[in-house]
This record gives C-alpha cells, sequence and structure tokens, in this order.
C-alpha cells in the first residue's frame, strides 16, 4: 500500500489516509468500541450510500471506511463530518477509492485532573450518599461485555435498563454488587421512553420507592456503580421536558442581561412574545412568578415547559410594571444548521445510539458512557430521583424521572399479574 497522508485531526480522530487500492481481504477486522459509537452516532445524519459504509464498517468490525472519490468529497462536506484537515486531501476526477482509517483517542481513559468534579478521591468521599442504593444497581452483559445498567424495581427479579443498548443482544445477564452472574431476558419494551425490563428468577434488592423529591436547579448528583463506588457527579440543569422533535418550547425573544430581569433585545415576528404584546426594550423579572435573573434562568424556564404551555410573564416597560400571559409556540431546528448542531453536541462525549426524542426527562450534566445508562440517579441525601436513559451530547444526560419510571414498572407488573390470573 502507498501512504500518501497522515495527520491529525484537530477536533477527534487521527487520520490515515490510503488511496488508489483496495485493502486486503484478510485484514485483521478490530473496530475500536469508541470508534464503534462514533460511527453509530452518525448514521442517522447520513446519506444513505455513506450511512452504508459507515454500518458496513460496524458488521465488520474495522476503523477503515472505503470511499470513491465522489463519496468522500460528499462526506467531507458534510455538515456531520466532525474532521478537520480532510480539505488538504488532493482528490482529482477520476482518482482511485480513498480508504480513511479512524482513530478515536480514549475518552474512556482520560486522565481526570484533582479539582474536576470527577476526581476518584471526591467521588470516594461521596459513598455514603449511595451506600443504600448500591445492591439495587446491577451490570447489564452480552458476552462478557457491559451493554448497560440497569435499576433493580421489584424483588422478584425485575430491572429497568436502557432498551435500545440491550434490545437484540444475546446471552444477557445481570452482575450485581456482590460479583454474582444471573442469566436474564427482555419480559418489557418501551419505545416511547426507550426503556426495557429484565427478568431473571434469581430475588434481588431493589430501590426503595419514595415521595418525588424535589430538586433544585444546580443540585449535585451521583451515578453510582455496582462496586459500590460513584462513577460520575453532576448538577441538575433542566426540570422534566419533552425532547420529541419538533416539541421545543419557544417564547421568542433575542435576550441580554442588566440589573434586576433579562433585557429583551430583540421579539422575533409571529412568535409567542410577540403574540403576548411584547416590545423590544421590555426587562422581563418573572416567569410563573419565578424571578429571572439571568438568560440562563430564563432558557431554563422555557425549557422546562411544553409547546402549548400557558406561562405568566412580569416585566418592565421603561420603569412600569407590568404583566402578560403567553402561549409557548414550538421551535424545530432542521437541515444542515440541525446536523451541525448535534455533531458540534457530540466532540468530546460518546452519545448514546439513542439520545433524544423522549417524552419526558431532566438534564444533568454528569459524562456518562451509553454502556452506563439505566442506572439509578442519586442525590445527595441518598434518594432515587431518576434513572439515566442517554447520554445527549458533551454536557447534557437524560434522566427519566423516577416518577415516571415507578408508574410503567406498576403498570407492567399489574399486566403481568393479570395475565397469570
Amino acid at each position: 500500500m502507498k501512504l500518501i497522508n497522515q495527520m491529525k485531526a484537530c477536533l477527534l480522530f487521527a487520520v490515515v489516509v490510503i488511496a488508489g487500492m483496495m485493502l486486503p481481504s484478510n485484514a485483521i477486522a478490530q473496530l475500536p468500541r469508541d470508534v464503534q459509537d462514533m460511527f453509530e452516532a452518525m448514521l442517522p445524519d447520513l446519506d444513505d450510500d455513506l450511512s452504508e459504509k459507515f454500518a458496513k464498517a460496524i458488521e465488520d468490525q474495522t476503523a477503515t471506511v472505503e470511499f470513491s472519490a465522489e463519496q468522500f468529497l460528499r462526506f467531507r462536506r458534510d455538515p456531520v463530518n466532525p474532521f478537520e484537515g480532510l480539505d488538504r486531501i488532493k482528490v482529482e476526477k477520476g482518482s482511485g477509492n480513498i480508504a480513511l482509517k479512524f482513530e478515536l483517542p480514549s475518552i474512556r481513559n482520560r486522565p481526570v485532573g484533582r479539582l474536576e468534579r470527577q476526581d476518584s478521591q471526591l467521588l470516594e468521599s461521596l459513598t455514603p450518599a449511595i451506600t443504600s442504593v448500591v445492591p439495587s444497581v446491577v451490570a447489564v452483559m452480552s458476552n462478557n461485555r457491559q451493554v448497560a445498567l440497569g435499576t433493580v424495581v421489584d424483588e422478584n427479579g425485575f430491572v429497568v435498563t436502557k432498551l435500545s443498548e440491550v434490545l437484540k443482544k444475546k446471552y444477557l445477564k445481570l452482575v450485581t454488587s456482590d460479583s454474582r452472574d444471573h442469566e436474564a431476558n427482555i419480559v418489557f419494551e418501551d419505545e416511547a421512553n426507550d426503556i426495557a425490563i429484565l427478568k431473571t428468577d434469581s430475588r434481588l434488592s431493589p430501590i426503595v420507592w419514595k415521595e418525588p423529591v424535589r430538586i433544585p436547579a444546580g443540585s449535585f448528583l451521583l451515578m453510582p456503580a455496582p462496586n459500590g463506588k460513584a462513577f460520575a457527579m453532576g448538577t441538575y440543569s433542566v426540570g422534566p421536558r419533552s425532547t420529541r422533535t419538533g416539541k421545543q418550547a419557544r417564547l421568542g425573544v433575542n435576550p441580554d442581561v442588566v440589573p434586576g430581569g433579562v433585557f429583551v433585545d430583540e421579539i422575533l415576528p409571529g412568535t409567542s412574545a410577540y403574540k403576548a404584546g411584547m416590545q423590544n426594550g421590555d426587562v422581563i423579572t418573572s416567569i410563573d412568578s419565578k424571578p429571572i435573573v439571568d438568560v440562563s434562568a430564563l432558557v431554563n424556564a422555557i425549557r422546562e415547559r411544553s409547546p402549548g404551555d400557558k406561562i405568566a410573564i412580569e416585566f418592565k416597560r421603561r420603569g412600569v410594571a407590568m404583566s402578560t400571559e403567553a402561549v409557548l409556540d414550538s421551535f424545530n431546528m432542521s437541515g444542515e444548521r440541525a446536523k451541525r448542531y448535534r455533531m458540534m453536541s457530540r466532540l468530546g462525549a460518546i452519545p448514546s445510539r439513542r439520545g433524544d426524542d423522549f417524552p419526558s426527562v431532566f438534564q444533568h450534566d454528569a459524562p456518562i458512557f451509553p454502556e452506563q445508562c439505566g442506572g439509578p440517579v442519586v442525590d445527595l441525601a441518598g434518594n432515587v430521583v431518576g434513572v439515566n436513559i442517554a447520554r445527549n451530547g458533551r454536557a447534557s444526560t437524560y434522566a427519566i424521572p423516577i416518577e415516571k419510571v415507578q408508574k410503567l414498572v406498576r403498570e407492567h407488573l399489574r399486566e403481568s399479574v393479570a395475565e397469570r390470573e
């Protein structure tokens, strides 16, 4: 083979470029897990034939993807392509095939600094908060590889986990905190919430259901593992909301911060703020009686709601206190802008196979991996407040509120009993 170029991509990958010949059929197939996760994340946003290329690489377990010259140029232009430096590769009409070998710097093995929240000593000091929950956390294994975490929800062997990470996986096993293995099967699938309920014949230690706990924004949250340690810590950032496509709420203002509130720099025509009679120069001071002190507070107040929700807005206009009501409309990012946004959110993270489109999730920023979804989220008082369902991007992880999980479990168990009677 003739090596014609080798470079370090500034964002994610080292790329080795080989041109003009086919790869040998007896090449050793080996696809690192991080690279496979990134390939899978790109599939929905690529053109059909490019998607087939990466899907074939996943099937063949190889990190090398071969393109025609035209396909390479199209991939290089695609907004979902996160690789810098590909424009330095000279491709002429009629040139041979181009094979790119992708190498992803290990995000899983990245050194953690002493001043980071994920520092092992800091997490170790918080172990007492998760001690009572650890017996209810299991590792979900397939072919001796962890594919997810699970949360025990019933002593008769029922475990909640992430559906898209375990679906079609063979030989599922649960590894409990005492290192015992338990064979398991999927007995319930909820595609809308991406939840699966697994069943094993063994008796397990379930989480303790409690009344829903109100979580103030900025609260610290812990992610327990079956080994008795917290593997990550995050902060609660956005309350429960829908993330379904086209279901993101919008007020329709361009905001700026001023003392005492958020200055409305511009009202977007036709939006809910415009219809509610707001004007450029208004200063928003509260939404539904909750003070709005900065742009982040305004954004979170809107994200916590769904399109069609009515909100009460208090604001000042030229110093005079006023109020109005607005019915939130929806914001739907689409096309190349949406593809570019999703690509940028993946940098520095390994997103879940399914990372969005949920009926109701809250958001935190713990840096977990796809195979760590399905486990419980615990506050510093030891309360289980949710179940991690997706790593969405660089700074966002989604979790289903525990009351929602409890409702799904109760409905399934009730139906199971009815079927046996």
